[in-house]
């Protein structure tokens, strides 16, 4: 079937029956429990990512590149923060941080839960040493 819906209702809006929901809304959802305000970007060629704003740079979280595949495609989640002033689309590599890698071991939800407490974990240690204020 083919992708119909916006990403945001995707992500937030309740599934219709018999509808399977994309990748990254278990991972979205996770990130919005620990207070993390991650927002759905177009990165270019129809795929998105989770976009988390900072002071300083910019996190984007993907799979293989894409979140609007079905959950049961899922390979690992990987976590990137781009320091500014570079974007994600021109960083060279020393401006680069990975902050979460999976493996590719974990089942889908112990990934997801991994991935939110790395974030959670590397946002509250940033935020401790600079001071920052997540928008919400």
């Amino acid at each position: 079937m083919p992708f119909t819906r916006t990403i945001e209702s995707a992500l937030t809006d309740p599934l219709p029956d018999g509808e399977t929901p994309i990748a990254e809304r278990a991972a979205y959802q996770a990130l919005r429990e620990r207070g993390l305000p991650f927002v759905p970007v177009h990165t270019g060629g129809g795929c998105f990512a989770l976009s988390l704003a900072l002071p300083d740079g910019e996190v984007l979280v993907a799979d293989d590149g894409q979140i609007a595949h079905d959950a049961a495609d899922h390979s690992a989640w990987l976590a990137c923060f781009y320091a500014a002033p570079s974007s994600p689309y021109d960083a060279d590599e020393d401006d680069v941080t990975e902050v979460y890698f999976g493996d590719g071991t974990l089942s889908f939800a112990d990934d997801c839960t991994a991935l939110a407490d790395a974030l959670a974990r590397w946002v509250a240690a940033r935020r401790a040493d600079t001071g920052f204020v997540l928008a919400s």
